[in-house]
């Protein structure tokens, strides 16, 4: 039967599986944690994965057997930003520590499902842990999640997930077991991530908006799987000694690394080959940072020509570009007389659902442009009715007064060469789109932030997936690529101004629309 023990050594083993972390002690000290949320950080090859996935069993094994039947029950949603990288990455991860063959066998068709369930065996309570597996970008899995009752969940790879996941997954926990089969001894929801820039939501509850009390929030930080070395503090023949130069610096192992007992020979030294900075401190130094992958939706985009102050011309009309779902997004502009975009403003969500998005947008609107007459535009999938509150996107937004319509298209691929239309043209020796400095994430979004992953297929080669990957950035991005759109920059789609538009005045609406909110 199934059990975990904890030796001096650090180890915990169940079910013939020994998993050493005398190596690890940050992650030690994470699956002994039962704070409400916990977050791990850690840089690449660091055994985030597999700690996540052992904290799943550690768990069910702690749950209070039923008194029914003595089974200790236990339900677990582990969420991905994609299916392809649910599938290659965490599922891979998970049956590499719970093969099918020891486990039972996987439900494969959606939602994937694995059910180990283990009988009682003498004093040991039997085990019925049950995982589901989500990828939230697609429909059908969010509507999933929303109605799971779960003890608690496991986030992978957080960072490409808005803190409304995490947000709404809080809601979910602790509503299984029930009392009567003795109820949820922990529940919570753990997450793991490689760092982020540091105006990510992450970095900001781990470091400035700690949460406290009975349902605190902790993180733990792994240390890097390098460490910089100052130039005079290199030995003689430093590569001789174990040093790696990348990037124009030096670097060594960090002793206090963690899971280096697992990796191959020469991991993080062959890594830093070819990689620029921010890459080095983002994956191998395990620090805050920046990093721009793969290859950019727009990489037209010149943020040192294309960024500057810009003021709002009360003569014209303003246009918007609203993206919905979990985390709605809008961007502000105006097309000039002369043909150039200028954007103003960006609204970027993190932990909100269209009702209060939708208040905001209003409010923002009122404060700031009172008097403008408005043009909105938005993702014809918004004129889907929901599943839940039976409503699309676009009736909630004429309630508050806002008169939104869907562009002619949601064609990735139009809305890609539409919004790159203005960035490859010049009036009067100028880009054809000026965005405003403040509009920090949509800066980013452009400047690759949102982009299209790699695909490896071998050496020398290199592919990219055909739909950008979706994450912090590309709700922003596809936001500007709908305004674009709207406002007539794709010769097919083009579309004359809307007349007679009115100024538009806060309204109470008392409609509830929060995805999370059930």
């Amino acid at each position: 039967m199934a059990k975990t023990k904890e030796r001096s050594t650090k180890e915990v083993s169940f079910d013939g599986i020994n998993l050493n972390f005398s190596k690890s002690p940050e992650v030690y000290k994470f699956l002994q944690n039962n704070d409400f949320v916990q977050g791990l950080m850690g840089p690449v090859g660091s055994g985030k994965s597999y700690a996540c996935c052992a904290k799943i069993f550690i768990k069910a094994l702690e749950q209070t057997a039923s008194p029914i039947d003595n089974v200790r029950y236990s339900r677990w949603a582990v969420v991905r930003n994609s299916y392809p990288m649910l599938k290659t990455t965490t599922i891979k991860t998970w049956l590499d520590l719970f093969p099918e063959g020891t486990f039972g066998p996987m439900l494969w068709t959606p939602p994937i499902t694995h059910h180990i369930r283990l009988p009682a065996k003498g004093d040991a309570a039997g085990v019925d842990c049950e995982v589901i597996f989500l990828a939230l970008d697609q429909p059908k899995d969010v509507r999933k999640l929303l109605s799971l009752e779960l003890t608690g969940a496991w986030v992978n790879e957080a960072r490409e997930l808005p803190k409304a996941v995490i947000d709404g997954l809080t809601h979910r926990v602790g509503r299984y077991p029930s009392k009567r089969d003795g109820g949820a001894k922990w529940h919570g929801v753990f997450m793991d991530t490689n760092p982020m820039d540091d105006d990510h939501w992450w970095h900001r509850v781990a470091e400035k908006e700690k949460v406290t009390g009975n349902y605190a929030w902790k993180f733990f930080n792994q240390p890097g799987g390098v460490i910089e070395v100052d130039p005079g503090d290199l030995p003689d023949n430093p590569e001789a000694n174990d040093h790696i130069f990348a990037s124009g610096r030096w670097w060594k192992i960090n002793p206090r690394a963690e899971n280096l007992n697992n990796l191959p020979s020469g991991y993080y030294p062959q890594m830093l080959g070819g990689k620029n900075l921010d890459w080095i401190r983002c994956y191998a130094e395990g620090k805050y940072t920046y990093v721009q992958e793969g290859r950019p939706v727009w990489p037209e985009y010149d943020d040192n020509l294309m960024c500057a102050d810009v003021e709002y011309d009360e003569s014209l009309p303003l246009q918007i570009g609203v993206d919905f779902g979990l985390t709605p997004a809008a961007v502000i502009g105006q097309r000039l007389p002369n043909n150039r975009w200028v954007v103003l403003h960006e609204i970027v969500t993190e932990d909100m659902g269209l009702e209060r998005f939708g208040q905001q947008l209003l409010a923002e609107l009122n404060a700031k442009y009172s008097k403008a007459q408005i043009m909105m535009w938005g993702d014809p999938a918004g004129m889907q009715r929901d599943a839940i509150y039976e409503v699309t996107a676009f009736d909630y937004l004429r309630t508050l007064g806002l008169r939104a319509q869907p562009t002619h298209s949601n064609d990735f691929k139009v809305r890609r060469e539409g919004a790159a239309a203005p960035m490859q043209r010049l009036i009067n020796g100028k880009p054809g789109l000026i965005v405003n400095r403040s509009c920090k994430m949509l800066r980013k979004s452009l400047s690759g932030g949102y982009h299209f992953k790699r695909v490896s297929i071998g050496a020398g080669q290199e592919r990219f997936r055909d739909m950008p990957n979706k994450n912090e950035h590309s709700h922003v991005g596809d936001a500007f690529g709908y305004l674009m759109l709207g406002g007539g920059e794709h010769k097919r789609l083009t579309r004359s101004p809307l007349s007679g538009s009115k100024p538009i005045f806060a309204k109470t609406v008392m409609t509830d629309f929060d995805v999370f909110n059930t």
